[in-house]
């Protein structure tokens, strides 16, 4: 699935809005933001002065005006920057933010967060501005802490209000921003996962090497708007770890069925997390067909097991006529006479048995070894999966976790869009 490319007067009114900025604060104004926001709380122990402050920001933020203006509004998210784009040169830095700024601009249908009544209140805060953060007394982590958490709220209601299309100004998930924490779960979580619109291409060094097949469900908003391909670190949440695509892996599944049923496993354990009953159920049943359908078209493990020895009595059957053909051709050649003499007549000599040589006793065979299964669906670094057995159809469960059947197969299409 493509999107087409955004207009050039989009981009060059996204570059400009960046070139000029927000602007420098005086310091008259960072000293009135801050002492706005620690009226009351200044004099209290750091970490308690912390915590009042974000509880304080959290309410302003839920205080701001983010209501739709007309009922058939679109909603614009942003992340990161643009990139794959005609008119961007190599190495520019075109970000996001501006960009739908731009586009909002332009299409007066569409809004965007920091462009609502809410965004701009909160905007007039700058919390992102170092010098606000060293007035309200926040080293930088613990600044850029306070200041995630008061646009995560604000945009948690933003996605909330959200009705119509979802607009999402980004190439991909990044499990690092608020669009992949908050807004797009929150979308999900509504019910909204079918209005998510994807306005970049997703990166094409990331569809290399995948079928045609891979490629076009990789590049389907809904699988975007639920995975990501970042690796992370073992502090990372839930949604993060459940939601994580190895490319590596996912490219060493031998067939476009296999891959398929690992990126529905994975939109399936995000679901889960949404609480988004249904869809799990639909995802779960195609996995479960395709893994079921991958199985009964590979050697049953009974096939596996006697295929070595069959091969031990092909060798010794093969052996075993060799050694008689040798013999009866030692039997049939007459012997070389010396020189000068001549060779009397052959006395007549009845035909000798066959000669029967025993073929040696096959060697026991070795424990059955299955053939290798189709590489464990191990999206989740760290985390060792044991590879399971090819059972063919009536010979046990799919897998460790599931008691129930295959169902019955189906179209390899659910009701989701992937």
């Amino acid at each position: 699935m493509s999107q087409e490319p955004l207009p050039v007067e989009i981009i060059d009114d996204a570059r400009a809005r960046q070139r000029a900025g927000d602007g420098e604060l005086t310091p008259a104004q960072v000293k009135k933001i801050a002492r706005q926001l620690r009226e009351g709380i200044a004099q209290l122990p750091p970490e308690q002065y912390k915590e009042k402050l974000r509880e304080r920001l959290r309410e302003i933020a839920s205080e701001q005006d983010v209501e739709l203006p007309h009922p058939d509004t679109r909603s614009a998210f942003w992340s990161y920057k643009l990139e794959e784009h005609p008119d961007i040169g190599v190495g520019e830095d075109l970000y996001s933010m501006h960009v739908a700024a731009a586009y909002a601009e332009a299409e007066e249908s569409v809004r965007y967060l920091e462009g609502t009544p809410g965004g701009k209140a909160l905007g007039e805060l700058h919390l992102w501005d170092p010098a606000v953060r060293t007035a309200l007394k926040l080293d930088k982590d613990s600044g850029r802490e306070l200041a995630g958490d008061a646009w995560s709220a604000l945009s948690q209601k933003y996605a909330t209000r959200t009705e119509n299309e979802a607009l999402f100004f980004m190439a991909e998930l990044n499990p690092g921003t608020v669009a992949y924490q908050t807004e797009a779960p929150q979308l999900r979580e509504d019910g909204k996962l079918d209005i998510i619109r994807f306005m970049y291409p997703p990166p094409s060094t990331k569809l290399e090497g995948f079928p045609p097949e891979t490629q076009e469900l990789l590049s389907r908003d809904a699988v975007r708007a639920q995975l990501h391909t970042f690796a992370y670190d073992e502090k990372a949440n839930e949604l993060t770890k459940a939601g994580y695509l190895n490319l590596d892996v996912l490219r060493s599944l031998p067939t476009p069925e296999a891959q398929r049923a690992a990126v529905l496993e994975l939109c399936a354990g995000v679901a889960r997390l949404d609480g988004r009953e249904a869809d799990v159920e639909k995802l779960t049943e195609e996995v479960l067909t395709l893994r079921a359908e991958q199985e009964a078209a590979a050697p049953g493990i009974e096939e596996q097991e006697q295929q070595p020895q069959k091969e031990q009595a092909q060798q010794a059957q093969q052996a075993q006529e060799a050694r008689q053909t040798q013999a009866a051709q030692e039997v049939r050649e007459p012997q070389p006479t010396p020189a000068g003499h001549t060779t009397p007549a052959p006395p007549t000599v009845s035909t000798p048995a066959p000669v029967t040589v025993s073929a040696p006793a096959p060697a026991p065979a070795a424990a059955a070894t299955p053939a290798p299964a189709s590489p464990a669906f191990n999206f989740m670094p760290g985390v060792t999966v044991t590879p399971k057995q090819v059972v063919p159809a009536g010979h046990g469960v799919l897998r460790p976790t599931e008691q129930a059947p295959p169902a019955a197969a189906k179209a390899h299409d659910t009701d989701m869009g992937m």
